[in-house]
């Protein structure tokens, strides 16, 4: 069933092995420091993403289904998390073999750049582009200043990478809506939906719909549009259908959380407009390195200040807006500019706060960004394909763009070294404090110190100087191979310049793992103590690896550990023990019996994540509290008799005893998330199968089309 006419590329365009090992040459060397393992990746990827990964390999490890997650703030569902993960096939399968550690981590990281890089290469083949330019366009997404900024956002890049993935199986769907293409899309998608941020995923949404909307109007059709319209309908019915189907288990636990998760409802104007890509940003288009400095004038967060994708694709797209463009290249300019809008906050994301259904749930506008870059690259691209293959010489508005970038330089090299050579806040008044440190990351700190804002517009003018001076000769000469060496140069340098700003902290992977080696192994029986006696780690430590209430296979938190997933019930138990110190049960033991005294006794008989079995002898009848969230499908069992559990207090959980022997157990069942889970797992293995089989013996379905199933 083919829909439009659109060429896919042939066999001769087919992703080789050469071009693999190419990317992955050029990846570990523009992320040299975190490739390298000599510094790990600091803030929220180890402190907020890493924790549930590392809770669900040890579970697993350990022969249990890793449904409750007991040590992060006094426990939460681990299948409701939608930041760490949980859903995502590729979790699974590193959990469930070498497991998680800062190694494994950090090269997943790497390997989700790898994967996004790749998957621009071969989205841009549906265009037939030249395989430099697809060479080019790749690696310009890979090392994007997306990426390269939000090294420590782990779902941000995750979702990135299967963004072009999507796109180009969507567009072979839409081309030719076979079995094949179909399973494709959907397991693509898949993987985006469970690896993803939210507000990607809300983002995609939009995104996807407005390339359905473009194909559904795109001239050239000789099929009436109601017409379309409906083929379209039917089509996708059985698309959406499957992925539905698929993503059972993350629907159903989803749902199952929203109703107790303080993130569950639209946020405030306020924090809608937090953190923004704003308009003077896009400065690092041109000179990605001036961002690590002036937070006044950004007045965002560093993370969300670099947007680059390259100079000589900046130069085309440049050139793009006042060449002819086809109608793809004005439908990916018009998306990215919109995104670009939402992405600035301000006006432009209090409209679609207001009217935009779902864009209220999205806390950081930045985010959005991604898509501008998507669009930007392949509308760069194309332009820069078409110059190369019409053999335009470097002459009009190409060389215009030329001089008018080389002028900016020169402008940002004087205005820089002015500055620099006026006052004292530069690093070439400090190079006599560098042969002081004795460490490479101490040195490192001491550059970051040194660097003022003057510094990067000169650094950076003067590389982008030098590189631009070699794109005009490549494009003069039409040297292909020099002009991807060039385009290599720049990203790797681009990345390098950024990556100690906004990614890389001063210790090594080997410094983080050896904090993470303190950690007990698998899931061992906590000890019942006060709360406030389980051990810490030193601050220093803390900053790299997040709270030790998270590793140390103890249950409780002595105070609130800041993690996405927070549950309403417990909020409300950290604010009342702030407001009010004396109410805190920090104490007692997780689990104790109220109005205890030296004749009670509780034994731990059996502990895993789901289930707590207690052996329990109590002077008197009463209640025993266990210091876990209050949450549905939680039951307490007393020899024979088995009730869902009790509210204790604000947020934990209970059940009666009697006076004498108790044998108590207290079990975490969610059956129908299970259920759906069990669905989901045998359906991905189903679809993949299926998949395989197609693409080793296309000719087994080649009279079947996915719309006549």
């Amino acid at each position: 069933m083919y829909f439009y006419p659109m060429q896919v590329y042939g066999n001769s365009n087919k992703l080789s092995p050469k071009t693999i090992f190419f990317f992955i040459a050029v990846l570990l060397l523009a992320f040299l420091p975190i490739s390298s393992f000599l510094f790990f990746i600091k803030n929220d990827a180890f402190v907020g993403y890493f924790p549930p990964k590392f809770f669900m390999s040890e579970s697993i490890h350990a022969g249990y289904l890793p449904l409750w997650n007991p040590y992060i703030n006094f426990g939460f569902p681990q299948y409701g998390d939608m930041s760490g993960g949980y859903w995502s096939p590729i979790t699974w399968l590193i959990a469930s073999t070498v497991g998680y550690n800062a190694y494994s981590f950090t090269i997943e990281v790497l390997c989700y750049l790898l994967f996004g890089g790749i998957g621009m290469y071969q989205l841009t083949g549906i265009w037939q582009l030249d395989r430099s330019v697809r060479i080019i366009a790749g690696l310009a997404f890979m090392c994007c200043g997306y990426n390269v900024g939000h090294l420590q956002h782990f779902n941000w890049l995750s979702g990135a990478a299967f963004l072009p993935w999507c796109f180009w199986s969507y567009l072979l769907v839409l081309n030719r809506y076979t079995l094949k293409h179909i399973l494709t899309c959907v397991l693509l998608f898949y993987m985006l939906i469970s690896s993803a941020h939210p507000g990607i995923i809300i983002a995609s949404f939009y995104f996807f719909t407005a390339i359905l909307v473009f194909f559904l109007t795109k001239k050239g059709n000789s099929m009436p549009l109601k017409s379309r319209i409906k083929q379209v309908l039917l089509s996708h019915a059985f698309l959406i259908l499957l992925l539905l189907l698929l993503s059972a288990g993350m629907i159903t636990g989803y749902l199952d959380i929203i109703p107790h998760f303080s993130r569950g409802e639209k946020i405030s104007i306020a924090d809608a407009l937090l953190a923004p890509a704003n308009i003077q940003t896009w400065i690092s288009a041109l000179l990605p390195f001036a961002t690590v400095k002036n937070d006044l004038f950004y007045n965002t967060d560093p993370s969300m200040r670099n947007s680059y994708f390259s100079l000589l694709l900046f130069l085309f797209f440049l050139f793009s807006l006042t060449s002819k463009k086809n109608s793809w290249q004005k439908f990916l300019l018009i998306t990215g500019l919109l995104f670009a809008l939402l992405s600035a906050g301000g006006i432009f994301k209090i409209f679609a706060y207001k009217f935009i259904p779902f864009i209220g749930y999205v806390r950081l506008n930045g985010e959005f960004r991604i898509f501008t870059l998507l669009c930007f690259i392949i509308f760069s691209a194309i332009g820069l394909d078409k110059f190369i293959r019409q053999k335009n010489s470097f002459t009009g508005s190409i060389q215009l763009f030329y001089y008018c970038i080389e002028i900016i330089l020169f402008a940002c090299i004087v205005t820089g070294l002015y500055h620099t050579l006026a006052g004292n806040q530069s690093l070439i008044y400090h190079f006599n404090q560098f042969p002081l440190q004795k460490t490479i990351p101490a040195k490192l700190k001491t550059l970051i110190d040194a660097v003022s804002f003057y510094d990067t517009l000169w650094i950076q003018g003067l590389i982008q100087l030098f590189l631009l001076r070699l794109i005009q000769r490549s494009l003069r000469t039409g040297n292909l191979n020099l002009l991807k060496r060039i385009v290599v140069a720049d990203l790797v340098i681009a990345s390098l310049l950024n990556i100690p700003f906004t990614g890389a902290g001063k210790a090594s992977v080997a410094k983080v793992q050896s904090i993470l080696n303190q950690s007990p192994k698998g899931i061992p029986i906590p000890i019942l103590q006060p709360i406030n006696k389980i051990d810490t780690i030193s601050p220093e430590e803390k900053a790299m690896i997040g709270d030790w209430s998270m590793y140390n296979k103890q249950i409780g938190a002595r105070s609130w550990v800041s993690y996405p997933i927070n549950l309403n019930n417990m909020d409300a138990y950290f604010l009342n023990a702030v407001q009010q110190p004396e109410s805190s049960l920090s104490e007692y033991p997780f689990a104790f019996i109220k109005e205890a005294d030296a004749k009670n006794s509780i034994t731990i008989q059996s502990f895993d994540p789901n289930k707590i079995v207690l052996r329990v002898d109590a002077e008197k009848p009463g209640k025993i509290v266990l210091q876990q969230n209050f949450y549905p499908h939680w039951f307490f069992q007393n020899g024979s008799n088995k009730t869902s559990v009790d509210q204790a207090g604000i947020n934990f959980m209970g059940g009666t005893i009697k006076s004498g022997e108790n044998n108590v157990t207290f079990s975490f069942e969610p059956i129908a998330v299970k259920r759906a889970m069990l669905l989901s797992v045998v359906l991905f293995v189903l679809y993949g199968s299926l998949l395989i089989m197609l693409i080793i013996k296309p000719d087994v379905f080649h009279n079947y089309h996915a719309a006549g199933i």
